[in-house]
């Protein structure tokens, strides 16, 4: 897989996963949380490269998920945001997104996720498949504009990864 489609795919899940709420303490820790998987693999783009493909992932859509990527690849719900497309749309911390439209999460299906979440932004039906607790289910949220603070920090947290890393060289 290149460093690009890495990077995208880590903001793919970054800024879907990035909080609705904006303001107070609870929207420092869920803007954390998404700075933290925007940084969660070394970028290796320029800063100036960086900057242009997260913003044009802005207008992808976004549903109101904490994500957590294992080892293994396992895209496991950390939290939902209240008042979400992903509230809304019924997932629960716990749930272990399968598949996309159909598209399984696997490494063998990375090009086609990639396609598929190309074509999605804001008003898109989405529709994902969850085991939770051993019980199938499919949730079909509709993405939604991402809050702007939201944006504005995992960005932020991000491109601190470039100074940190132009900083070490």
């Amino acid at each position: 897989m290149s460093a690009r489609s890495k990077l995208a795919l880590s903001l793919v899940f970054a800024l879907a996963a990035a909080p609705a709420l904006a303001g107070g303490e609870q929207c420092q820790k869920d803007a954390a949380a998404a700075a933290k998987h925007a940084s969660a693999e070394k970028c290796t783009m320029s800063a100036e490269a960086c900057q242009k493909e997260m913003a044009a992932m802005k207008s992808k859509g976004w549903i109101g998920l904490d994500l957590e990527k294992s080892e293994e690849g396992t895209l496991t719900v950390q939290s939902v945001v209240v008042g979400s497309p992903a509230e809304k749309a019924g997932f629960k911390a716990g749930d272990v997104l399968t598949a996309l439209n159909g598209i399984s999460f696997d490494e063998a299906n990375h090009e086609k996720l990639m396609a598929a979440k190309k074509g999605l932004g804001i008003g898109s039906e989405v529709t994902y498949s969850v085991n939770r607790g051993g019980q199938k289910l499919e949730l079909t949220p509709v993405m939604a504009a991402m809050p702007e603070s939201v944006y504005k920090t995992a960005v932020a947290e991000h491109m601190k990864e470039h100074a940190t890393i132009a900083s070490s060289k």
